[in-house]
């Protein structure tokens, strides 16, 4: 099949902020004298709203610490590089005159400083987050909003995801959907979900679902 857009997920697929935000939680958590977060209970919280990460931050360490850890992995991902796979991507639909958005379950304002870092905002017409939508990721808001903002049919735009909460909202929208993995996502079942392709290269994508 063939596409006439794309819509990207932001954190863990443009950037690596998953594994950012991982260390974050867990060097404030130890100068709180707290136990560090599990992998498993962290990989839950990628990709959705995170609200059993949130309270279980504001139990430990309180409301007010919760906040300052968070400004903390805002400031300090905001300069991290894009992931180079989906650099050589965007570059290709930008030559192609593809167009493109960001469909993210973070805020828009925490994450302004990377995207502006990133030359994203001006670069793509369309970037839609929580601020936006009722419900982030799993349901299928996020995507529907994108999708709508680009003027095109869900069918005809393909999303690229790295974890199950985006990979199923971007199914439920009825995008296509490819799954390029990290480090903290690579462990996650995708078997339920109808994929169009997992990990595939930014060459792949191009000449399998946009060069006629």
């Amino acid at each position: 099949m063939k596409y006439r857009a794309v819509v990207f997920d932001f954190d863990g697929t443009i950037i690596d902020t998953e594994q950012h935000l991982y260390d974050v939680i867990n060097e404030h958590l130890s100068a709180h004298q707290k136990a560090p977060i599990s992998l498993d209970f962290y990989r839950q919280s990628i990709g959705g709203a995170a609200l059993d990460l949130h309270r279980y931050l504001e139990d430990e360490i309180g409301e007010d610490a919760t906040i300052k850890l968070y400004e903390d992995h805002h400031q300090k991902s905001k300069t991290l590089p894009m992931i180079e796979n989906i650099r050589k991507l965007m570059d290709a639909l930008e030559k192609a005159q593809i167009p493109m958005a960001i469909a993210t379950s973070s805020s828009i304002n925490n994450i302004r400083p990377a995207l502006e870092h990133l030359n994203l905002v001006e670069r793509l017409p369309v970037i839609v987050g929580r601020e936006d939508v009722e419900e982030v990721k799993p349901a299928p808001d996020l995507y529907l909003t994108a999708v709508q903002q680009l003027n095109l049919n869900p069918v005809s735009c393909l999303a690229i995801e790295d974890s199950v909460n985006g990979a199923t909202a971007a199914q439920l929208a009825g995008l296509g959907v490819i799954v390029n993995t990290n480090v903290m996502t690579e462990a996650m079942d995708f078997s339920t979900l109808d994929l169009e392709a997992m990990n595939v290269s930014a060459e792949t994508i191009i000449e399998r679902y946009f060069k006629s």
